[in-house]
Formats: structure tokens, C-alpha cells, sequence
């Protein structure tokens, strides 16, 4: 069979899946709302949510530090080695450590200018919100909400960006092959790859303030990344050149910055801060990682 229709229909294909692995999370919050079940104020739902969080976090933190990290070291470590072949400065972790910190300084400082904002509402509202002893009521929690769901949208859009990245380098991998056989070798072991990437990414879409809309405009977005990386591949011989190298390795090293970002900092603290469910989040976290680490043992390459 013709190798550019093989390609043409993993285009297709790959697109499908993702979607469809995507909107799924999106749909069934969606219908629970309808119904009038509040999936995030609800024990029973809000404990199923949790898991599946944890289960995610396992999920990107495999996918950064047995995908990301040695696909980082791969692509710098043959621009470095064109460059200065006895330069010891570890270049791929710095660009990994870069990505950390841009999320880092973003989330600041819009945090800052949020504190700022309601700081000046907050005085301008003193006289009203006085009690009768002519003391003032102290009201932070407006302030807590908006900034909670700044920071949700932001690590909705950090992680589309992310994944978009990644998602754009690996479908320019199944582009450029040359055989039938190795188009589908590796896109067999992306599809697995992807599905539970898909489904993790609109498990958190579902619980950014996005409206749905936006939330499915953002997985229709993601799941186009793969079909746009594989008919760039289709147009380009190779990737092996210095400066090719560099961008990839670059981008993939603050892809992997972001993934550790959100894992360490955002939703790992935030779900074994409450006081129950510690075990089962933690195996949830572990089978995630396991799910990874199994992925890639299979299919290696």
C-alpha cells in the first residue's frame, strides 16, 4: 500500500481517537451538571474526581521523566555535541528547570496583581463591610475563588501548550518515516500513549473554569497537534540538523518543566491536603505511572 495514504489515514485516525478521548471527560461532566449533579461538591463524585486526578498526575509525571527527559538529552546532546563536544554545562535539565520557572513566574505574577486588585476593593468597601463595634470584617475569600480559578485556567492552557508541543514533535516522528512497517509500529504505541494522555488532559479541561465551549475549542486544538505533526513530517527528510536539534530539545525540555510544575506543585498538593482518601489517591498515582512506564517497555522506541 501507497506509504502517503498510510499516513493520510493515520491523520484521520489519530485525530478521531484523541477527540473522542478528549471531549469524553467534558461530555460526562456536562451531563451530570444538566442533571443537576454538582460532580465537585458531592462526596461521592468529588472522591471519584480525586482518584482520577492522582491517576493523571501519574500520567505526566511518567510521560516527563521516561518520555520527556531522554528526548530532551537526545536532541540537545547532538546539537551540543556539533556545537562545543566538550561542554559539561547540562544544557537539556537547564531548559527542563526554564520551563518550571515560566510557569512558575506567570502564576505569580498574575496571583500578585489579583491580591493587589482586591486589596484596593477591599479598602474601598471597608465603611460597608464594618460591624458595629466599627470594626472592619475581613473578607478574603473573593479573592481566594478568583485567584483558585486564574490558576486553574492558566494550568489548563500550560498544559495544552505542553502536550501540543510534544504531541506536534511525535506525529513529525510518524511524518518523516520511511516504510510502512515503522509508520505503524510507532503509531500503534502512540495511540496507546495518546489515549490516556487524551483522557487526562479533558479530565482536567472538565475542571478548569472554562466554559465548555472554550474547554472542547482546547481538546479540538490538542487533538489536531498529532494530524499537524505528521503532514510537517510528511514535507521534511530529516530533523538531525543543529538548529533543528535545538528547537526540539528546547521545547520539549519546557515541555517536561511544565508537566513537573503541575505534578509537584498544583495538583499533587492540593489533593492529599484533605484528609482522606490518602491510599487510594496514592495507588491511583502509582497505577498512572505504572500505566507509563508499561507503555514504554512495550514499545520502546
Amino acid at each position: 500500500m501507497d506509504l502517503n495514504l498510510i499516513k493520510e489515514i493515520v491523520i484521520l485516525c489519530m485525530f478521531l481517537i484523541v477527540l473522542f478521548c478528549v471531549l469524553l471527560p467534558l461530555k460526562f461532566t456536562s451531563t451530570a451538571h444538566e442533571s443537576g449533579v454538582d460532580l465537585y461538591h458531592s462526596d461521592r463524585y468529588a472522591a471519584v474526581v480525586s482518584i482520577l486526578n492522582c491517576f493523571a498526575a501519574g500520567i505526566f509525571l511518567g510521560t516527563c521523566l521516561l518520555h520527556l527527559f531522554p528526548d530532551v538529552r537526545d536532541s540537545v546532546g547532538q546539537a551540543m555535541q556539533i556545537v562545543d563536544p566538550d561542554q559539561k554545562f547540562p544544557f537539556a535539565e537547564f531548559t527542563i528547570a526554564m520551563g518550571f520557572f515560566f510557569l512558575l513566574t506567570i502564576e505569580q505574577i498574575i496571583s500578585d496583581s489579583r491580591e493587589r486588585d482586591f486589596r484596593v476593593l477591599s479598602s474601598e468597601r471597608q465603611p460597608i463591610l464594618g460591624d458595629e463595634s466599627g470594626g472592619v470584617i475581613a473578607d478574603d475569600t473573593p479573592s481566594e475563588i478568583v485567584n483558585h480559578g486564574q490558576n486553574a485556567t492558566i494550568r489548563a492552557f500550560a498544559m495544552i501548550f505542553a502536550l501540543s508541543i510534544h504531541s506536534t514533535f511525535e506525529g513529525i516522528a510518524i511524518g518523516v518515516q520511511s516504510t510502512v512497517e515503522n509508520v505503524l509500529q510507532i503509531t500503534g504505541a502512540l495511540i496507546i500513549h495518546k489515549i490516556v494522555i487524551a483522557f487526562s488532559l479533558g479530565l482536567t479541561l472538565s475542571q478548569s473554569p472554562l466554559r465548555p465551549v472554550k474547554a472542547g475549542i482546547c481538546g479540538l486544538i490538542f487533538a489536531l497537534t498529532s494530524p499537524l505533526g505528521i503532514a510537517i513530517g510528511l514535507w521534511i527528510t530529516h530533523l538531525e540538523s543543529l538548529n533543528g536539534s535545538l528547537v526540539v530539545g528546547s521545547l520539549q525540555g519546557m515541555a517536561a518543566g511544565t508537566f513537573l510544575y503541575v505534578t509537584f506543585l498544583e495538583v499533587l498538593p492540593h489533593e492529599f491536603r484533605s484528609g482522606h482518601l490518602h491510599l487510594p489517591k496514592l495507588l491511583s498515582l502509582l497505577i498512572g505511572f505504572a500505566v507509563i512506564c508499561g507503555v514504554i517497555f512495550m514499545f520502546p522506541d
